[in-house]
């Protein structure tokens, strides 16, 4: 209607300049202009109606055949300790998301691991995903962190980023040409025009990867990982990359960016805790209820920084479950917990005793018991009676 209302506007304009400028305007000119037009008009929206049947097919019925096109074209990789490792982050993500989201019980996700060694992950149509070998070994196999990678990749999957992605930026030359072919591999050919940019940002675009970052915290943590391996994990891109922008980081835009999405992650861990619990990001230092708890010290595999965000983020579980009330120990494995959570590795750790000791310090200190008494009873009865017998054993 909207379009039928325009047109005669437009001609209605038309022949009133005729009229009033004297111009002669012939009729057969005027007539094949707007017929050519409307022609063309109608070939690009069955173009893109041809490709939206096309892209449907291969986010759908067609996504397996899609899948074999992209294992043919980054090969597949069989590290066994990779490949047990995806397998476990995809089945303990894909639990969490269907907590929330049970689309992906009707569809659930392709997945392998390839032989790229560049830093980097994706997912495209139909539920595909692929991590590079070089993402496992440039994060050393750390699986915190590599969930959240994941994670991001399940957020663009289960928003249907891909789809829209593919619609938006596919080149009107490429449109024009498979819908003039009209054949029946024409959605292969669309598969392999994808398959060469697949691993690059070119479908996505800024308010997506808000978006899939958001969901990357939401499905990660669901699955049980560390609060604080958002922050760790873009802490370890920023030190891998220095003032480059490539790899990993260029599939995420740039480097500011990067800064950004670390400190986003930062005040996930202090706001999961209840604003207990900060790290320092400068620095690495890491305060637990406005009182400095501990700097972790460089390694061979992480700069203070990552660590921090590590340790915090196990700190900040303790006080989102309610545990801050229960004992400080060290177990026989040499790590640090509160009550069952633990909170830190001690290997390599110089003052383990002092780090003990001071969580112990800080942990019984007059801010924590004050909060206990003011919380107590706005807690479940069977919690009441047990922060209540901590308070008075204390």
């Amino acid at each position: 209607m909207k379009s039928s209302t325009m047109f005669r506007t437009t001609v209605s304009a038309a022949l009133c300049l005729t009229l009033t400028s004297g111009a002669v305007m012939p009729k057969q000119a005027l007539a094949w202009d707007w017929l050519s037009a409307g022609l063309a008009l109608f070939q690009v929206g069955a173009e893109y109606a041809y490709l939206n049947k096309q892209v449907s097919y291969l986010d759908n019925k067609g996504r397996d055949k899609y899948m074999g096109q992209i294992k043919d074209k980054y090969g597949i990789n069989t590290d066994p300790v990779a490949n047990a490792m995806l397998a476990r982050i995809m089945t303990r993500l894909s639990d969490a998301v269907a907590l929330t989201d049970d689309s992906i019980v009707k569809k659930p996700y392709n997945y392998f691991v390839n032989n790229d060694k560049s830093f980097n992950a994706f997912c495209t149509l139909g539920h595909n995903m692929s991590v590079n070998i070089g993402a496992f070994e440039k994060l050393n196999y750390n699986e915190d962190e590599l969930a959240f990678v994941i994670a991001h990749e399940m957020g663009h999957g289960q928003k249907n980023h891909p789809a829209a992605g593919v619609k938006r930026a596919l080149p009107v030359s490429i449109v024009a040409a498979l819908y003039a072919s009209q054949n029946r591999n024409t959605a292969s050919s669309i598969g392999a025009a994808l398959v060469s940019t697949v691993g690059t940002a070119k479908w996505v675009t800024k308010p997506m990867e808000s978006q899939a970052d958001k969901l990357a915290f939401d499905y990660a943590v669901a699955a049980g990982y560390n609060v604080g391996a958002g922050a760790a994990l873009w802490q370890h891109i920023l030190e891998q990359n220095g003032s480059k922008s490539s790899g990993f980081a260029e599939l995420f835009n740039d480097h500011p960016t990067s800064i950004s999405r670390r400190n986003n992650y930062n005040k996930k861990i202090t706001e999961w805790s209840g604003n207990k619990v900060k790290v320092n990001e400068e620095n690495g230092l890491i305060s637990v209820a406005e009182q400095p708890f501990y700097t972790p010290a460089k390694t061979s595999t992480m700069s203070p920084q990552e660590q921090a965000f590590l340790i915090a983020g196990n700190l900040s579980s303790v006080f989102h479950d309610g545990g801050q009330y229960e004992p400080v120990w060290t177990n026989s494995e040499n790590t640090l917990l509160v009550g069952e959570q633990p909170v830190m590795g001690f290997d390599g750790v110089a003052d383990a005793d002092a780090v003990e000791k001071r969580l112990r310090e800080i942990l019984n200190s007059r801010n924590i018991k004050t909060a206990a008494n003011v919380s107590v009873e706005s807690q479940p009865r069977s919690m009441r009676k047990r922060v209540e017998a901590i308070i008075k054993d204390k």
